[in-house]
């Protein structure tokens, strides 16, 4: 919730799998593929990866290739020499360059134009690279780690992935499953939720009741650790008593669907305007299903004000929503949502 928990949380035997890999290529530097849906924990696994890597005493940089634009990306990978593009006033080192002897976490890769999924194989083929505008030859030896919740053989099928940058990148294929498919491990990632809740906070509770936690194991999660994630947290602002109960999760707008009322979708099929009808059927009760004429717009403002109103904060909304401020900002400006 807050930071990284230091190891891998869950006993389950995909993680204990998972956990033997990391630990039997930790004494290497090499390129490794996270391959599993959004919010199953990539991002942990790339920084166990560093931290246990023989460059986890030198810089680890993520970088979200879906955030930037090619200028703006290649930018952030390759830096640039003063007056390299319009806006580039002074020269920059690339993230390439900063994780040398390090770890560079390249998030969501599938996202990546063509045009520089071509130089990012060529930097790693040869292990150099030049800054954008500049002649030097830049030389650097670090380990990548690259993730993606796409079915990356059907994106080269239609001509937006190199098929050879995806084999550069499976040296080492590690696939997190959904957290669907491992559930004994929901006790102990609710026990760290709460716990984190507690230090942040300096709240005092102990855990969950029985009643919540059997909902909790009913549900399917499509939004994975992420979404288990806000749902306690959400309901730890709401806690009359010192263990999250049933009322604390409805009280706090993650009221959770019936078991098996929700069909996990693969990523590639599951947009974020259907996340956000989802929340919002479960934002407003599980007593009746909603309109089919009510279109996902009409759906995500009306989650939107419903939290805005019951939390009183953009950020405690943005937070129970799973998305950032300036997401958050742009969806209030979009709807026309007013806010004091």
């Amino acid at each position: 919730m807050y930071g990284s928990p230091p190891a891998l949380i869950g006993s389950s035997k995909a993680m204990q799998q998972i956990q033997a890999t990391i630990e039997r290529i930790s004494r290497y530097r090499t390129t490794v593929l996270l391959l599993g849906e959004s919010g199953t924990g990539k991002d942990l696994l790339a920084r166990m990866l560093h931290t246990r890597g023989p460059g986890r005493e030198h810089r680890f940089e993520p970088l979200n290739c879906a955030s930037l634009g090619r200028e703006l990306l290649e930018s952030e990978l390759f830096g640039h020499e003063r007056g390299a593009f319009t806006g580039a006033h002074a020269q920059k080192r690339g993230l390439l360059e900063i994780a040398n002897k390090g770890t560079l976490f390249l998030d969501e890769i599938a996202e990546m134009d063509l045009a520089t999924q071509a130089k990012l194989l060529r930097a790693l083929d040869y292990r150099q690279f030049r800054h954008l505008g500049g002649t030097e030859i830049i030389r650097v030896d670090l380990g990548l780690v690259a993730a993606t919740n796409r079915d990356v053989p059907a994106l080269i099928e239609a001509g937006r992935f190199r098929e050879d940058l995806y084999y550069r990148l499976r040296v080492v294929t590690i696939v997190v499953p959904p957290l669907r498919e491992r559930k004994e491990d929901i006790p102990q990632l609710v026990a760290l939720f709460v716990k984190q809740f507690n230090e942040r906070h300096g709240a005092r509770l102990k855990g969950v009741s029985p009643g919540l936690m059997k909902r909790l194991l009913a549900d399917d999660w499509p939004g994975n650790i992420r979404e288990l994630r806000n749902a306690i947290e959400s309901a730890a602002f709401f806690a009359t008593g010192d263990e999250l109960g049933l009322a604390d999760a409805e009280a706090s707008g993650f009221l959770l669907a019936p078991a098996g009322s929700r069909t996990p979708t693969t990523p590639a099929s599951r947009t974020g305007q259907e996340r956000s009808k989802e929340r919002g059927r479960r934002g407003r009760g599980t007593e009746e299903a909603p309109s089919t004429d009510v279109t996902l717009e009409e759906a995500e403002r009306a989650l939107i004000e419903e939290r805005l109103q019951q939390l009183g904060s953009r950020e405690l909304t943005a937070r129970s929503l799973g998305i950032g401020l300036r997401t958050l900002y742009a969806k209030l400006q979009r709807y026309g949502i007013a806010t004091r």
